[in-house]
């Protein structure tokens, strides 16, 4: 289509470092294994928003980078587990509002990304496969006559347009 962007959008390495770091600090233990799986999925739901959203996150995560060395002497990709735990708090609990709401903004999507991941679900025993057969059987079941009903509508031939006679 004209006018269409196709969705383009890639962490930078930066991006990608800090989104990584932040991993240990948001997601639990358990998906440390799959920290890059987490961080791709993030791109992708980065990558459908808004492009001065996507600046945004990436200025974000830039200052939330930088901003650990005044307080650490490093940067907060670099910081030691229980520094970047307090650090990530600190903004939870932030100077200003937008620190509080970045903070709450990547907690999100990266918990959205964590559990998003086969690994996780399992770990949580998140299988919805079973109960979507169960309610598709059920929904069928309760609702045929209609569906029966509604299919025959839709095939039956259009009272406004009669059909033309067959040539001979």
């Amino acid at each position: 289509m004209r006018g269409m962007k196709e969705m383009t959008y890639q962490h930078s390495e930066s991006t990608r470092i800090v989104l990584r770091s932040l991993v240990r600090v948001i997601c639990p233990p358990e998906a440390a294994p799959i920290a890059d799986d987490i961080v791709a999925h993030m791109a992708l739901t980065i990558g459908a928003s808004p492009a001065v959203l996507q600046k945004l996150i990436g200025t974000g995560l830039t200052t939330y980078d930088l901003g650990a060395l005044p307080r650490y002497g490093k940067r907060a990709r670099s910081l030691s587990d229980a520094q970047a735990e307090a650090y990530y708090v600190s903004w939870e609990h932030g100077l200003t509002p937008l620190h509080v709401q970045f903070a709450r903004a990547i907690n999100q999507l990266m918990s959205l990304s964590c559990y998003e991941q086969p690994l996780m679900m399992e770990a949580v025993g998140f299988r919805p496969g079973p109960w979507i057969d169960e309610v598709r059987a059920k929904r069928l079941r309760v609702f045929a006559a209609d569906v029966a009903r509604q299919e025959a509508q839709v095939l039956a031939p259009d009272p406004l347009r009669p059909s033309k006679p067959e040539a001979r």
